[in-house]
């Protein structure tokens, strides 16, 4: 078990249960919830903290920052960007008319569940060719993504013998519904951690990343 597993929290058996109709019955949603802390919990066991820790570095050392996902990925890595804005980094994400120009000393953070999506790798490969360093974050060893990027941070889709029986109207494991909501909630999970490690070494405190929200809302 590696550092971060042996500090994630147990999950209680004892929980509050509903009735209906003389039978006891949890709720659908406490049934999700047991099932995706059971999930998250099972993909950072495996997630090698080398690898963490050298994309931290790799962003440390960044002129710029560009993120980049598709569907879930592209929504989590949204909120990925803000965040690093938040704790002192220069962030953006792709595909922003007032971005601006991607440099010599930048970083692109490309984000495939798969490491082909055909956008993300075209951007990768001109990402390179303009000098600049690619974080690749991805559940598929081997891939194009794997093979193209700089620093690799391997989180893998699923928990091996995860059961989904309370989300198994939207698909199970075979299914882009179903894996789609795991590996969101995984880097999202993922991407609060690199955030608080790099507040960490930069010293950030909650006043000075306050400092930094958006206030014309």
């Amino acid at each position: 078990m590696n550092a971060f597993a042996s500090r994630l929290p147990t999950y209680s058996d004892s929980r509050k249960l509903h009735t209906k109709g003389g039978f006891k019955m949890d709720p659908l949603y406490l049934r999700m919830l047991e099932e995706l802390h059971e999930n998250t919990k099972g993909v950072f066991k495996d997630l090698d903290e080398s690898e963490v820790k050298e994309v931290v570095a790799a962003l440390l050392k960044a002129n710029k920052i560009f993120v980049l996902g598709i569907g879930h990925s592209g929504m989590f890595g949204r909120i990925f960007a803000m965040k690093l804005n938040h704790v002192g980094l220069e962030a953006y994400t792709v595909f922003d008319e007032i971005n601006p120009p991607f440099k010599k000393d930048d970083v692109f953070v490309a984000i495939s569940q798969s490491g082909e999506t055909s956008s993300i790798i075209t951007l990768v490969q001109k990402a390179k060719k303009l000098g600049g360093k690619v974080v690749g974050i991805t559940s598929t060893p081997g891939s194009t993504l794997t093979k193209l990027s700089d620093s690799l941070l391997k989180i893998r889709e699923y928990s091996e013998g995860g059961e989904f029986q309370s989300l198994a109207a939207i698909g199970d494991t075979k299914n882009q519904n179903l894996l789609g909501l795991l590996f969101g909630l995984s880097i999202y999970v993922l991407f609060y951690t690199i955030v608080i490690m790099i507040a960490r070494e930069r010293d950030e405190t909650p006043a000075s990343i306050n400092a930094r929200h958006a206030n014309l809302q």
